[in-house]
């Protein structure tokens, strides 16, 4: 009778959240009132602080040239790429291989970064055309002068692809500029929201998820197998239909945690096993949900917080929204803790989908939600935060946090600031201080936020805007553009 009138409570509730990607409370926001009011505390701090901290960082942006782009897949490969070794002008290659695809007066970016095998890269990356080349970083690489000079990737082909050289020939030097003041101010103020001194996940984190096995060490499986025993978890036999299996699993897990609260849980073995096994698993690792659930509920949110922090969910595909839930615990979880370090963080991470692998797919945004309204009444600038993240430049703070332009476009989409947003992007393309490819970015930033507006009227009149900003670029940008 207990047991039935604990299913027919469970059914009346119903799933209030049904519908939502993540549980809303009556404040309307993944946060309760009361969390929300210990991060405001927070957040009012960290504004003090950062009115009163003055700019002693000079911020430059990413190197970047003008080049011409060439493509080539047939003909003597093999000569042309001794001409472009040889440096061979331009005008002069393409007369000789007249047959080559060529895109002209481009704007190059350079980037560095460490490949899956762990070794240094130098990627070459036009902004508008997204031609790409890359090269192992060496000391000749970083110490050469570009302008009139190549840079080129040699396939020699196989049963897939043919025989082919692609690659930039630059028309001026690398450079960099300093970020104006007003936006540098906007990196500083994201560097003091989002602490750059910690990350979510600690450096000995595993990885779990579909395609990673990962097991319990002993006395978190002691732990766990008591716990299964006492509450009559299910097993599935050989010629038990799976249908019917789940069915009996889904009952058991509904009613395990009311059985857990009322009896279990009060047993001095419980208790025993739960610290012995909590001890164990922030040494060793070896955690999953369930068990997390079980240290949350009956041993502290400070443990299970660090638990979590202890492995990285890789989501199976698109459509595998473990990560985003992963990220929302740990957001969750930092927030009723008043853990700053890894609760912005975390909700950034939700916001810009930054996961091993993408679990944000266009067709589950109506149930995925970017989150910014939290934030807003958080009363943390986020106009400031948000562009603060998007501008790219060439010495971020250590762990400075990089968002998604095309997330964050959506992201500002929602935003109740909408006319101060669009205004401050359209003079941050205008403007002839920033560097050009900033401005790119904002560019194509404003191009994800018009996307994503429902208001139609809106979005044509933005075009609009857009366009008489477009025409204060670079002629050489504004023409690509077009």
């Amino acid at each position: 009778m207990k047991r039935l009138t604990i299913i027919m409570l469970i059914i009346a509730s119903g799933l209030l959240s049904y519908g939502q990607e993540f549980k809303i409370y009556s404040n309307g926001l993944m946060y309760s009132s009361n969390t929300m009011d210990q991060l405001e505390f927070i957040v009012d701090s960290l504004n003090i602080k950062f009115r009163a901290c003055d700019l002693n960082k000079t911020y430059y942006s990413k190197y970047q040239a003008k080049a011409h782009y060439v493509d080539l897949d047939e003909g003597n490969i093999r000569e042309a790429q001794k001409d472009m070794e040889n440096n061979m002008s331009f005008e002069d290659f393409i007369e000789k291989y007249s047959e080559s695809t060529i895109d002209k007066d481009l704007l190059v970016v350079k980037f560095k970064y460490k490949n899956y095998q762990d070794k240094n890269i130098v990627d070459f990356s036009s902004t508008v055309e997204n031609y790409e080349i890359q090269l192992e970083e060496s000391p000749e690489i970083n110490a050469r002068s570009f302008k009139g000079s190549w840079v080129f990737n040699y396939w020699e082909g196989d049963s897939y692809s043919d025989e082919s050289i692609r690659g930039f020939y630059f028309t001026s030097e690398f450079e960099k500029q300093p970020i104006p003041e007003v936006y540098a101010r906007m990196i500083q103020y994201s560097d003091c929201m989002v602490d750059t001194s910690s990350q979510v996940f600690r450096e000995d984190a595993e990885r779990t998820g579909v395609r990673y096995e990962s097991k319990h060490p002993s006395k978190v499986s002691k732990f766990m197998k008591y716990v299964h025993r006492e509450t009559n978890r299910p097993e599935r036999s050989e010629d038990e239909d799976y249908s019917d299996y789940w069915a009996r699993y889904d009952v058991w897990d509904s009613l395990r945690i009311p059985l857990i609260d009322s009896s279990i849980s009060k047993q001095k073995k419980f208790s025993s096993l739960l610290d012995d096994a909590v001890e164990e698993a922030l040494e060793k690792g070896g955690s999953d949900d369930e068990f997390e659930e079980y240290v949350g509920r009956y041993h502290s949110k400070e443990a299970e917080l660090e638990l979590k922090r202890g492995r990285i969910v890789v989501g199976g595909c698109s459509m595998d929204n473990r990560p985003r839930v992963h990220a929302m615990n740990i957001a969750v979880l930092s927030a009723q803790t008043v853990n700053w370090e890894t609760f912005l963080r975390s909700h950034l991470d939700i916001m810009n989908d930054r996961f091993e692998r993408a679990s944000d797919g266009s067709y589950a945004w109506d149930g995925r939600k970017t989150y910014i309204k939290e934030l807003e009444e958080l009363d943390i600038d986020v106009t400031d935060l948000l562009f603060g993240i998007s501008f790219r430049i060439e010495n971020p703070s250590q762990n400075h946090y990089y968002g998604s332009i095309g997330r964050l476009g959506r992201a500002l989409s929602e935003t109740k600031f909408s006319n101060e947003i669009e205004t401050r992007m359209l003079e941050m393309i205008s403007d002839n201080s920033l560097d050009d490819y900033n401005r790119m970015v904002m560019y194509y930033l404003f191009l994800n936020y018009n996307y994503h507006l429902e208001d139609e009227t809106k979005r044509k009149d933005n075009a609009d805007k857009l366009e008489k900003a477009v025409e204060e670029l670079p002629l050489y940008l504004a023409k690509k553009i077009e």
